[in-house]
């Protein structure tokens, strides 16, 4: 499990307290296990522009999962 973040938000007459996964560095991803079908698409929709929908579809699959992906776009 990652590391957790405690962030506290204080308004007029009360703190709310959260636990969020704290940022994770590059050296956590182990980026050999990416396809180049998969850095090709991060580059042209983070870099280098025109990307696809298809590219943008690749990349989102790759972060949240294609089930996740699939259950949003139906």
């Amino acid at each position: 499990m990652s590391e957790m973040k405690h962030i506290v938000d204080e308004r007029p007459g009360v703190s709310i307290h959260r636990e969020v996964p704290a940022k994770r560095a590059s050296a956590d991803f182990d980026l050999t296990q990416m396809s180049g079908t998969t850095r090709a698409a991060f580059v042209r929709v983070c870099r280098d522009g025109g990307a696809t929908p298809e590219d943008y579809r690749h990349v989102f699959e790759s972060v949240l999962g294609g089930n996740v992906v699939a259950e949003i776009l139906r």
